[in-house]
Protein backbone atom coordinates (compact mmCIF):
# COMPACT_ATOMS: atom_id res chain seq x y z
CA UNK A 1 0.00 0.00 0.00
CA UNK A 2 1.09 3.51 -0.83
CA UNK A 3 0.94 6.22 2.09
CA UNK A 4 2.22 9.39 0.65
CA UNK A 5 -1.61 10.56 1.18
CA UNK A 6 -0.53 10.34 4.96
CA UNK A 7 2.56 12.56 4.50
CA UNK A 8 1.26 16.24 5.30
CA UNK A 9 -0.04 14.94 8.58
CA UNK A 10 3.15 14.42 10.05
CA UNK A 11 4.17 17.99 9.45
CA UNK A 12 1.49 18.74 12.25
CA UNK A 13 2.37 18.68 15.65
CA UNK A 14 0.73 17.01 18.04
CA UNK A 15 -1.47 16.34 20.02
CA UNK A 16 -4.05 14.63 17.43
CA UNK A 17 -7.49 13.49 17.78
CA UNK A 18 -8.44 10.28 16.08
CA UNK A 19 -11.67 9.78 16.07
CA UNK A 20 -13.94 6.35 14.16
CA UNK A 21 -17.19 6.29 14.32
CA UNK A 22 -20.07 4.20 12.51
CA UNK A 23 -21.66 7.79 10.25
CA UNK A 24 -24.30 5.96 9.57
CA UNK A 25 -27.57 7.70 9.64
CA UNK A 26 -30.11 7.86 6.71
CA UNK A 27 -32.99 6.69 8.69
CA UNK A 28 -34.26 8.78 11.80
CA UNK A 29 -32.99 5.75 14.03
CA UNK A 30 -29.30 5.54 12.78
CA UNK A 31 -29.57 9.11 12.96
CA UNK A 32 -30.31 9.54 16.56
CA UNK A 33 -27.42 6.59 17.05
CA UNK A 34 -25.02 8.84 15.41
CA UNK A 35 -25.63 11.53 17.90
CA UNK A 36 -25.37 9.39 20.77
CA UNK A 37 -22.00 7.88 19.72
CA UNK A 38 -20.49 11.23 18.68
CA UNK A 39 -21.53 12.26 22.80
CA UNK A 40 -19.65 9.53 23.81
CA UNK A 41 -16.72 10.00 21.58
CA UNK A 42 -16.68 13.58 22.87
CA UNK A 43 -16.62 12.91 26.32
CA UNK A 44 -13.56 10.26 26.22
CA UNK A 45 -11.95 13.64 23.74
CA UNK A 46 -12.25 16.03 27.01
CA UNK A 47 -11.25 13.50 29.34
CA UNK A 48 -7.92 12.91 27.07
CA UNK A 49 -7.70 16.35 26.79
CA UNK A 50 -8.37 17.89 23.50
CA UNK A 51 -8.39 21.66 23.30
CA UNK A 52 -11.80 23.20 22.16
CA UNK A 53 -10.62 24.31 18.69
CA UNK A 54 -10.22 20.80 17.77
CA UNK A 55 -12.77 19.75 19.32
CA UNK A 56 -14.98 22.09 17.16
CA UNK A 57 -13.56 21.14 14.02
CA UNK A 58 -14.07 17.30 14.78
CA UNK A 59 -17.77 18.82 15.47
CA UNK A 60 -17.85 20.70 12.09
CA UNK A 61 -16.40 17.91 10.13
CA UNK A 62 -19.19 15.40 11.41
CA UNK A 63 -22.19 18.12 10.60
CA UNK A 64 -20.83 18.75 7.38
CA UNK A 65 -20.01 15.51 6.14
CA UNK A 66 -22.16 14.36 3.08
CA UNK A 67 -22.52 10.61 4.20
CA UNK A 68 -23.55 7.82 2.04
CA UNK A 69 -26.61 6.41 1.83
CA UNK A 70 -25.42 2.67 2.94
CA UNK A 71 -23.58 1.34 6.26
CA UNK A 72 -20.16 2.65 6.78
CA UNK A 73 -17.59 4.06 8.89
CA UNK A 74 -15.75 7.00 9.05
CA UNK A 75 -12.44 8.41 9.97
CA UNK A 76 -11.46 11.69 11.13
CA UNK A 77 -7.98 13.08 12.26
CA UNK A 78 -7.89 16.43 14.03
CA UNK A 79 -5.12 18.89 15.35
CA UNK A 80 -4.17 21.88 16.00
CA UNK A 81 -7.90 23.43 15.58
CA UNK A 82 -8.05 21.62 11.89
CA UNK A 83 -9.42 18.47 10.64
CA UNK A 84 -6.36 17.29 8.18
CA UNK A 85 -7.56 14.45 6.79
CA UNK A 86 -10.91 12.47 6.76
CA UNK A 87 -11.99 9.41 4.84
CA UNK A 88 -14.98 6.88 4.29
CA UNK A 89 -14.39 3.51 5.51
CA UNK A 90 -16.26 0.62 3.65
CA UNK A 91 -17.79 -0.74 7.05
CA UNK A 92 -17.44 0.66 10.62
CA UNK A 93 -14.85 -0.40 13.30
CA UNK A 94 -16.47 -3.34 15.52
CA UNK A 95 -16.44 -0.48 18.40
CA UNK A 96 -16.20 3.28 18.05
CA UNK A 97 -12.71 4.53 18.95
CA UNK A 98 -12.04 8.25 20.08
CA UNK A 99 -8.32 8.96 21.19
CA UNK A 100 -5.64 11.90 21.63
CA UNK A 101 -2.08 10.69 21.18
CA UNK A 102 1.29 12.62 20.20
CA UNK A 103 0.49 10.91 16.48
CA UNK A 104 -2.56 10.07 14.48
CA UNK A 105 -3.89 6.80 14.80
CA UNK A 106 -4.47 6.01 11.06
CA UNK A 107 -3.62 1.46 11.21
CA UNK A 108 -7.44 1.06 11.36
CA UNK A 109 -8.15 3.00 8.72
CA UNK A 110 -5.59 1.77 6.72
CA UNK A 111 -6.79 -2.03 7.54
CA UNK A 112 -9.87 -1.47 6.22
CA UNK A 113 -8.49 -0.12 3.10
CA UNK A 114 -6.13 -3.01 2.30
CA UNK A 115 -7.00 -5.54 -0.31
CA UNK A 116 -4.02 -5.96 -1.91
CA UNK A 117 -2.67 -9.70 -2.44
CA UNK A 118 0.57 -10.93 -0.41
CA UNK A 119 3.95 -10.36 -2.55
CA UNK A 120 6.25 -12.91 -1.82
CA UNK A 121 9.04 -10.94 -0.78
CA UNK A 122 6.87 -10.76 2.54
CA UNK A 123 6.96 -14.64 3.43
CA UNK A 124 10.08 -14.24 4.33
CA UNK A 125 10.96 -10.69 5.98
CA UNK A 126 14.48 -9.92 6.77
CA UNK A 127 13.78 -7.95 9.87
CA UNK A 128 11.07 -9.28 12.15
CA UNK A 129 10.29 -7.92 15.58
CA UNK A 130 10.07 -4.12 16.85
CA UNK A 131 13.72 -4.07 17.48
CA UNK A 132 15.08 -5.01 14.02
CA UNK A 133 12.28 -3.27 12.19
CA UNK A 134 13.45 -0.14 13.98
CA UNK A 135 16.92 -0.37 13.06
CA UNK A 136 15.96 -1.40 9.29
CA UNK A 137 14.54 2.15 9.88
CA UNK A 138 17.43 4.05 11.43
CA UNK A 139 19.98 2.44 8.57
CA UNK A 140 17.26 3.60 5.66
CA UNK A 141 16.89 -0.30 4.50
CA UNK A 142 13.09 -0.62 4.37
CA UNK A 143 11.50 -1.13 1.07
CA UNK A 144 8.22 -2.34 2.66
CA UNK A 145 6.78 -2.46 6.42
CA UNK A 146 4.93 -5.47 7.46
CA UNK A 147 1.92 -5.20 10.01
CA UNK A 148 -0.12 -7.57 11.98
CA UNK A 149 -2.25 -4.79 13.72
CA UNK A 150 -4.29 -7.58 15.97
CA UNK A 151 -0.80 -9.03 17.18
CA UNK A 152 1.12 -5.53 17.43
CA UNK A 153 -1.43 -3.07 19.13
CA UNK A 154 -0.92 -3.35 22.58
CA UNK A 155 3.04 -2.85 21.92
CA UNK A 156 4.76 0.99 22.60
CA UNK A 157 7.79 2.83 21.58
CA UNK A 158 8.78 6.14 21.98
CA UNK A 159 9.35 9.08 20.02
CA UNK A 160 11.00 12.36 20.75
CA UNK A 161 10.25 15.72 18.81
CA UNK A 162 11.95 15.51 15.76
CA UNK A 163 10.91 12.25 13.26
CA UNK A 164 14.46 10.62 13.67
CA UNK A 165 13.92 10.33 17.39
CA UNK A 166 12.54 6.72 17.78
CA UNK A 167 12.87 3.93 19.79
CA UNK A 168 12.00 1.09 21.40
CA UNK A 169 13.46 2.20 24.95
CA UNK A 170 12.85 5.92 26.80
CA UNK A 171 16.79 5.13 28.07
CA UNK A 172 17.84 4.63 24.31
CA UNK A 173 16.10 7.26 22.85
CA UNK A 174 18.16 9.50 25.47
CA UNK A 175 20.90 8.29 24.17
CA UNK A 176 20.12 9.52 20.77
CA UNK A 177 20.01 12.89 22.01
CA UNK A 178 16.45 13.21 22.41
CA UNK A 179 15.41 15.93 24.84
CA UNK A 180 11.92 14.75 25.58
CA UNK A 181 10.59 11.24 24.94
CA UNK A 182 6.79 10.35 24.88
CA UNK A 183 5.07 6.46 24.25
CA UNK A 184 3.34 6.33 21.51
CA UNK A 185 1.68 3.16 19.74
CA UNK A 186 4.14 1.38 17.88
CA UNK A 187 2.34 0.50 14.96
CA UNK A 188 1.52 4.49 14.49
CA UNK A 189 5.41 5.62 15.12
CA UNK A 190 6.26 2.30 12.44
CA UNK A 191 3.70 4.01 9.72
CA UNK A 192 5.18 7.28 10.38
CA UNK A 193 8.76 5.82 9.76
CA UNK A 194 7.40 4.08 6.64
CA UNK A 195 5.75 7.12 5.41
CA UNK A 196 9.10 9.44 5.80
CA UNK A 197 10.94 6.90 4.36
CA UNK A 198 8.75 6.10 1.21
CA UNK A 199 8.31 2.45 2.04
CA UNK A 200 4.88 0.57 1.20
CA UNK A 201 2.84 -0.61 3.95
CA UNK A 202 1.20 -4.36 4.03
CA UNK A 203 -1.32 -5.58 6.30
CA UNK A 204 -0.69 -9.41 7.41
CA UNK A 205 -2.63 -11.58 9.73
CA UNK A 206 -1.00 -14.85 11.38
CA UNK A 207 -2.54 -16.87 8.55
CA UNK A 208 -0.13 -15.47 5.92
CA UNK A 209 2.96 -14.59 8.03
CA UNK A 210 4.37 -15.10 11.17
CA UNK A 211 5.60 -12.21 12.17
CA UNK A 212 7.51 -11.31 15.81
CA UNK A 213 5.25 -9.02 17.74
CA UNK A 214 3.24 -8.18 14.79
CA UNK A 215 6.16 -6.29 12.74
CA UNK A 216 8.56 -6.96 10.36
CA UNK A 217 10.09 -5.65 7.27
CA UNK A 218 11.32 -6.56 3.53
CA UNK A 219 14.37 -4.13 3.08
CA UNK A 220 15.97 -2.88 -0.03
CA UNK A 221 18.87 -4.33 -2.15
CA UNK A 222 20.69 -1.00 -2.33
CA UNK A 223 19.78 1.17 0.84
CA UNK A 224 20.63 4.03 -0.68
CA UNK A 225 17.59 3.56 -3.18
Amino acid sequence: MELSFLRAMYDIPGPWASLYIDGTDHTEATAAALKLRWRAARETLLEEGIDEPTLLALEGALAQYQRPRERHGLAVFAAQGRVHYSEAMPEPLCTDSAEMAPLPHVTPLLAKRDGEPLPDSAAEPAACGVADTLAAFENRQVEALLLDPSVLAKARVWIGDSPADLSASEERLRQLGASRAHPVRAEDALVRAAVLSDAELIIVNASEVQLDEGVGAVLRSDPAA
